[in-house]
């Protein structure tokens, strides 16, 4: 698949999929982690000739890049000296979660993801703006998601711990790792109270079955986003100049 151009790699996926539903098993053994989500149900992982886990492929592919970046999905604080924080606010935890609101690793691509902050304010009075930064494995600045709920935006806060959650949706980033960076900081004076590069990360896996924005296309495909976006299409049955 690695040197294949893409009506070949297209060819060699369409092939194993139909020798799987013909009842065959296909073994497929590859580091491409979004083409085996989309072909796999079961996932095996392999370390040194040893089963680490067996599994569905979207559970195995999250404990495989879950070992190989160092870091998870929730990360924890539980020492206050030891937390990223200033004067004002003090970070305690970031977690992914799944519309379910289960912490995960790997997640669908076509279903909403949740970031989630969980911080404490030390110092009452002050107008805070929580906020995301995403960068994906290239090092490329996805997006920057700035706190937008009306119940406190612009509003001075009383001390008390806080969750802040902001909410990405479905078949809105393409399929890959993406790390998260929570950051926080006063208004106005503006100062930040702690910005935590890259504390968790995920992995968006397309193992959609042409509903989601890939559609029928098969291979590789780039782009920071993946946006479903709604088409459509006029058509007439005659040519425009032509007579009948």
């Amino acid at each position: 698949l690695a040197v294949g151009d893409a009506a070949f790699q297209k060819k060699c996926l369409n092939k194993m999929q139909d020798v799987g539903k013909q009842g065959r098993t296909v073994l497929f053994v590859s580091h491409n982690m979004s083409a085996v989500t989309r072909l796999c149900e079961r996932g095996i992982l392999l370390e040194a000739g040893s089963i680490i886990e067996d599994g569905l492929s979207i559970n195995v592919v999250g404990s495989y890049l879950n070992a190989q970046s160092g870091s998870t999905a929730e990360r924890e604080w539980h020492n206050p000296a030891e937390a990223p924080g200033g004067n004002v606010a003090r970070l305690h935890a970031v977690r992914i979660r799944t519309k379910d609101g289960q912490v995960s690793q790997a997640l669908d691509i076509c279903e909403p993801i949740a970031l989630e902050m969980e911080y404490d304010v030390l110092v009452s009075g002050y107008v805070l703006m929580p906020h995301f930064h995403l960068h994906n494995a290239e090092g490329v600045h996805v997006f920057v998601a700035i706190d937008q709920d009306p119940t406190w935006r612009g509003r001075p806060r009383d001390t008390g711990r806080y969750i802040s959650t902001a909410w990405i949706p479905g078949n809105f980033l393409s399929e890959g790792s993406l790390y998260v960076s929570p950051a926080l900081g006063t208004v106005s004076p503006r100062i930040f109270q702690f910005h935590e590069r890259d504390a968790v990360t995920f992995y968006v896996v397309d193992n959609s079955d042409g509903d989601g924005a890939r559609g029928d296309w098969g291979s590789r495909l780039g782009g920071v986003v993946r946006p479903l976006l709604r088409w459509s299409t006029q058509y007439s049955p005659h040519l425009q100049g032509t007579m009948n």
